[in-house]
């Protein structure tokens, strides 16, 4: 970092320990960094009240986040740059595109894990994305236990891990940490989520039932596989990163009862509502039924997939995030 004579914003604190505090993952001294350069600030003085040096870490974080921007610490006071609180960061990770469970549940539940998670020094994204990941092995055996101990709680479990997606993402974006890696890496564990769970639950009630429903569930599995490599074809040729979003909204007709059943499937087919849908059904016994609805919206969120995938493919917006 380098010091310029034309200092165009100046933010004190009050001492080195105030400057590394962290601020929802970051330290607060690289956070107003971020902000006066954010602002227009092509050089930015931090002055530090005690005269002790910063952490390496919040020099390193000053680095990452300064921009464009020039960045010197020195002794001093000055004024003191109003922050957003932990808190009030984590709110505003929420995503225009949630669902109804998502937005009304998971996300309320999400953000207060991700607000307590933050403050653990070097936790990044990617360690809540392997972790949610590692979920699918305890879901999967519960589901094949025979029991319908073990089905309740793979369906619950499925339902927590629904619920962790949306750390990553909040985390990143808190943490200006997003990239188009995660993104994939994110999408590509959900996916694998999905398919085992659907994979665990066919096979749990094919065997205690032995009737029809495992070929159903069987229908729902191909159906989510195929789905979802056309989807993962789809993105590759447009240049973005794996994820769920691309067909949100393409093509959604407009009045009546067809946008209505549009809209219907949309929500039903987004994975915030048929992982708490399962769950619900699955607990109160009606598992089943659960599956039947899932072949059955499956049918037509797969048939929207192939006739989208059919149209031309738009160029990928600039600048992905993670997508949770």
């Amino acid at each position: 970092m380098e010091s310029k004579n034309d200092v165009k914003a100046i933010a004190a604190f009050p001492s080195a320990a105030a400057a590394d505090r962290l601020i929802a993952g970051v330290p607060a001294a690289a956070r107003a960094a971020r902000k006066l350069a954010e602002d227009g600030a092509s050089a930015i003085l931090l002055r530090i009240g005690d005269g002790a040096g910063l952490a390496e870490t919040t020099r390193a974080e000053i680095e990452r986040l300064r921009g464009a921007a020039t960045v010197a610490v020195e002794a001093g006071d000055g004024p003191r740059l109003a922050l957003p609180s932990a808190w009030e960061i984590v709110c505003a990770t929420g995503k225009a595109g949630d669902g109804l469970v998502s937005r009304w549940l998971n996300r309320p539940i999400s953000q207060r894990i991700t607000w307590l998670v933050l403050a653990i020094p070097g936790i990044r994204p990617i360690h809540v994305t392997v972790f949610n990941g590692l979920i699918a092995l305890p879901m999967l055996l519960l589901l094949l236990s025979g029991d319908d101990r073990g089905l309740i709680l793979g369906a619950i479990l499925y339902q927590a891990a629904s619920v962790l997606d949306g750390v990553d993402g909040e985390m990143a974006r808190a943490t200006w940490r997003t990239s188009a890696e995660g993104a994939s890496l994110d999408s590509l564990i959900d996916m694998s989520l999905n398919v085992l769970f659907v994979l665990g639950l066919t096979i749990h009630l094919a065997v205690r039932d032995q009737d029809a429903i495992g070929w159903i569930g069987a229908l729902a599995l191909a159906q989510m596989i195929a789905g979802n490599l056309l989807i993962a074809r789809r993105v590759r040729a447009r240049g973005a990163p794996l994820g769920f979003d691309l067909y949100k909204r393409r093509g959604a007709p407009r009045g009546g009862i067809f946008d209505l059943a549009y809209r219907a499937v949309q929500v039903l087919t987004g994975r915030d509502c048929f992982a708490f849908l399962f769950m619900v059904l699955t607990v109160t016994g009606l598992e089943r039924i659960a599956l039947l609805i899932f072949a059955g919206v499956g049918t037509i969120w797969l048939i929207y997939i192939i006739v989208s995938a059919l149209l031309p493919t738009p160029p990928a917006p600039r600048g992905h995030g993670m997508a949770s």
